[in-house]
């Protein structure tokens, strides 16, 4: 088992196939794990739990705050709707600890060049590195786990890569005022014309503050976007007077739905190399890391994966279009109005484009009337399902 990039999927895959006995390598082009930051780690609190991970690779939240140019709307996290952030370095370095422990082996500072070919089969990749240059590696089975890229799915024509990404700016903060209990997403013209910004805290007084953009919709650089609600944060209330900036990251998220293939023979893609986020803010964590803890033969993967996310992907990109697409702030103020009458449960549900009956009808059954508003906003994910 060959793996393509250390991030959580590959290295969940690589977990679960060192775990059954398969003999598994990992090639990360990266000089160590996690070398670069390229995600803002907010996630699901049942997700780190679920993997078992250690309290010290994520902290965890007490509320959330959206927040438009004329309307707010604040969240607290309950015991069914909690989420944290992570402690991106440490949670994946973790992961590569128990896929290495696994039996797996990982091996950074190795690019992928190419695919391998046995007839119209993937029998492995070319691979280089500085120590031992271009060189072959065979295996049965060749996992594209190397993000929005997909270079291994390309090359091995199992689809053919994205056109549509979300572009995110993101400073780590040092910031002694910020309040390390709540997260904050805004949104509106100013500072998120097609996306959303987000002020994440995550332990001691570190606090990652980005803008995400939809290229496809707009041409903006997050970049600029994000300096300027830096300067203004004052106006938007996210504490970070006297903040200092320790990194800055930039990254990419396919902004489809889930690729039209992600198995063929001998080849698999996971992570957003198969499109596998949830795109209403832009989360692949979760998904990466419940799919393949799910446990499946390689054959049969694509195929539960549909099944079991098929639906909530396919809503999320739905919402994605619908929310992301350009527009004035008085749609965005409305939006936050709803937003502001929903119970926390069903508020992190969309956010995480999962659509539960229940909740759903419970909400509505108190004003019918809002069955016109919450049509307007989700007619084009009903639309995909």
């Amino acid at each position: 088992m060959l793996v393509v990039g250390a991030g959580p999927a590959g290295l969940a895959v690589a977990q679960a196939t060192a775990s059954a006995g398969l003999t598994t390598l990992v090639i990360e082009r990266q000089k160590e794990i996690a070398e670069h930051v390229r995600t803002s780690g907010m996630t699901a609190s049942s997700t780190v739990r679920g993997v078992g991970a250690p309290p010290d690779t994520y902290h965890s939240l007490e509320s959330l705050r959206i927040v438009a140019p004329g309307a707010s709307a604040a969240f607290p996290a309950t015991a069914e709707a909690g989420f944290c952030v992570l402690d991106v370095r440490r949670f994946y370095r973790w992961l590569g600890s128990e896929a290495a422990g696994a039996g797996a082996r990982i091996v950074c500072g190795t690019i992928f060049r190419d695919v391998l070919w046995a007839g119209d089969a993937v029998a492995g990749c070319v691979a280089e590195s500085r120590d031992r240059g271009r060189y072959e590696i065979r295996a049965r089975v060749t996992v594209d786990a190397g993000g929005h890229r997909a270079q291994v799915s390309k090359r091995a024509r199992l689809h053919p890569g994205f056109k549509r990404f979300g572009v995110g700016a993101e400073y780590e903060l040092v910031a002694p005022h910020v309040d390390q209990r709540e997260a904050v997403l805004v949104v509106g013209e100013r500072y998120a014309p097609s996306g959303y910004a987000w002020s994440f805290p995550w332990g001691g007084t570190r606090v990652r503050l980005g803008v995400g953009l939809h290229h496809a919709d707009v041409r903006d650089d997050p970049k600029e976007r994000l300096a300027r609600l830096l300067q203004e944060e004052a106006a938007v209330g996210l504490g970070l007077a006297e903040a200092a900036i320790t990194e800055y990251h930039y990254g990419l998220i396919p902004a489809e739905t889930v690729a039209p293939r992600f198995a063929g023979d001998g080849v698999l893609a996971v992570g957003d190399a198969a499109g596998h986020a949830s795109l209403v803010v832009g989360e692949g964590i979760r998904i990466s890391l419940r799919a393949v803890s799910r446990g499946s033969s390689l054959t049969s993967f694509e195929e539960r994966f549909r099944r079991e996310f098929g639906r909530e992907l396919r809503i999320g990109a739905g919402l994605n279009r619908r929310l992301a697409a350009p527009g004035d702030d008085a749609r965005w103020n409305r939006r936050v109005e709803l937003l502001a009458t929903m119970p926390p449960e069903l508020v992190f549900d969309l956010l995480q484009s999962r659509v539960r009956p229940w909740p759903v009808l419970r909400w509505l059954a108190r004003r019918p009337t809002r069955l016109v508003r919450v049509g307007a906003l989700t007619k084009a994910a009903v639309a995909r399902r």
